[in-house]
């Protein structure tokens, strides 16, 4: 039995559709019944990680386990499983690496000591900026911008790099994580095949679009500036603050190991903004 815990969340349904395609017997742990129910799943439990009791309860008959919880959460988590347990994936995040000052980076990062401590056979997955899920908030805002604007105004010009990742090639590392004998062992990061530049994000999310688009290089410490008065103000700015300062940070990563250990080829920004809108139309048609 597998369980996955977080199983109503953005990447969670779409792990849950995998696994019951291949045949897995998976109980889906969720602290509300109704985002629960309709999920595939053989089980569906309620359960807090706020309420440990109840996490260790519905854990027990588990020999795989997935968490997409916050890395926040490890720690408790790692006091919740059962003696049975084979494997354990987490999740982190590739906030980590973060040079800027970030609460959530830093509770990710005492996650990962924890795990790291811990001994427990498995592997904590640290994904970058995911995309492409009807779900995403970050570059689906980010097309919304776009189709409204042929103005998009850019920390430093854009020249800052990011490493997304295609919401499927996300699944595929989790259900690596829990299948392959080589996944076990030190952190991995999952993200894109290479950094590109926030520029050139945008650009491409134009293209997609059918849209021309003229970045407006602005200071960051302006946009930043602006974000917060909006905010102030009551008006909310299409990224916040905290979202435009992470946007200053580069954000470039190795992916061998997914590749060697989870066996994920991860497709380019390009081809996955394209498979994504395509099921958007689908969506839409139907």
């Amino acid at each position: 039995m597998i369980a996955v815990l977080g199983a109503s969340g953005k990447t969670g349904r779409h792990l849950l559709a995998r696994l019951a395609a291949l045949g897995l017997e998976v109980t889906a742990i969720g602290r509300s019944a109704a985002r629960l129910a309709g999920l595939a799943a053989t089980r569906r439990v309620v359960a807090d990680l706020e309420r440990p009791e109840t996490v260790a309860a519905a854990l027990a008959p588990a020999r795989r386990i997935v968490s997409l919880a916050h890395a926040r959460h490890i720690e408790t988590l790692l006091a919740c499983l059962p003696e049975g347990c084979e494997r354990l994936v987490a999740t982190g995040s590739t906030r980590v690496f973060s040079r800027l000052p970030d609460p959530a980076a830093e509770a990710t990062r005492a996650g990962a000591a924890a795990f790291a401590k811990s001994g427990v056979s498995g592997v904590l997955l640290h994904p970058s900026m995911i995309y492409g899920a009807a779900e995403d908030r970050n570059v689906n805002r980010l097309l919304r911008l776009i189709a409204r604007s042929p103005v998009i105004p850019l920390p430093d010009g854009g020249r800052h790099l990011v490493q997304p990742v295609f919401v499927d090639d996300v699944v595929d590392a989790f259900v690596a994580a829990l299948t392959r004998d080589t996944a076990p062992g030190a952190p991995i990061v999952v993200a894109g095949p290479c950094p590109i530049s926030y520029a050139e994000m945008v650009r491409t999310c134009a293209r997609a679009l059918g849209r021309r688009v003229v970045i407006a290089p602005l200071p960051a410490g302006a946009l930043i500036a602006a974000a917060r008065l909006a905010t102030m103000i009551g008006v909310a700015p299409p990224f916040d603050a905290a979202e435009i300062a992470r946007a200053t940070d580069d954000k470039a990563f190795d992916v061998a190991d997914m590749i060697a250990r989870l066996g994920v080829t991860p497709r380019g920004f390009e081809d996955g903004l394209a498979l994504a809108l395509a099921r958007r139309r689908g969506r839409s048609a139907a």
